[in-house]
């Protein structure tokens, strides 16, 4: 079971805090357009979780590869204050790399920060991230956090959960967990 963890406003304060103290924004945009996405961009935190998606801009870059980029950013991370363990998953099939550092210490508990390298738009989610804002409303809000908290509890709340629950919400209208099951039961 997961350690109980702040509010949603309190974990995006220190999520925040965490990119600006490591300066990731700065480091990554050597490489093209960076953007904080996820559950920290849309304020709908209930872990410990920072997602930054990356995509590979400058024509230098594009030119020598994901995983020359991978070469040139990962000794900078290890040099990073905190951060002493990287993980890496290969995706390249859909045109990225996956770097994660899996327990950066922040002021009430570790974190696990994944980069999401990519050469490819639709593969990031700069622009779900930009639907979602506008789709939310105070009613939605707090109907994804309840729901995104219940699976939390149990463990459950990892590969891309979040996001059926983002759709679930805005697009079909569920606002309880017997919602969500309901929905996903019928979308199998």
């Amino acid at each position: 079971m997961p350690d109980n963890v702040p509010g949603h406003e309190t974990l995006r304060r220190e999520a925040e805090l965490i990119v600006a103290r490591l300066g990731l924004l700065e480091i990554l945009a050597r490489y093209g357009r960076s953007e904080v996405v996820g559950s920290v961009a849309l304020n709908l935190m209930v872990k410990r979780d920072i997602d930054v998606h990356v995509l590979i801009g400058t024509t230098r870059w594009r030119n020598v590869g994901l995983a020359a980029v991978v070469s040139d950013l990962w000794p900078r991370l290890l040099g990073l204050q905190g951060v002493g363990e990287l993980r890496l998953t290969d995706y390249r099939d859909v045109g990225a790399i996956k770097i994660g550092i899996d327990h950066y210490p922040g002021p009430t508990g570790d974190w696990s920060i994944d980069l999401w390298l990519t050469d490819r738009e639709e593969t990031t989610a700069f622009a779900a991230v930009r639907e979602l804002r506008a789709a939310l409303t105070p009613e939605t809000r707090e109907a994804i956090l309840a729901i995104k908290r219940h699976y939390h509890r149990l463990g459950q709340l990892r590969d891309g959960l979040s996001s059926r629950i983002y759709e679930a919400v805005t697009r079909q209208g569920a606002r309880t967990v017997e919602d969500f099951e309901r929905d996903q039961k019928g979308s199998d």
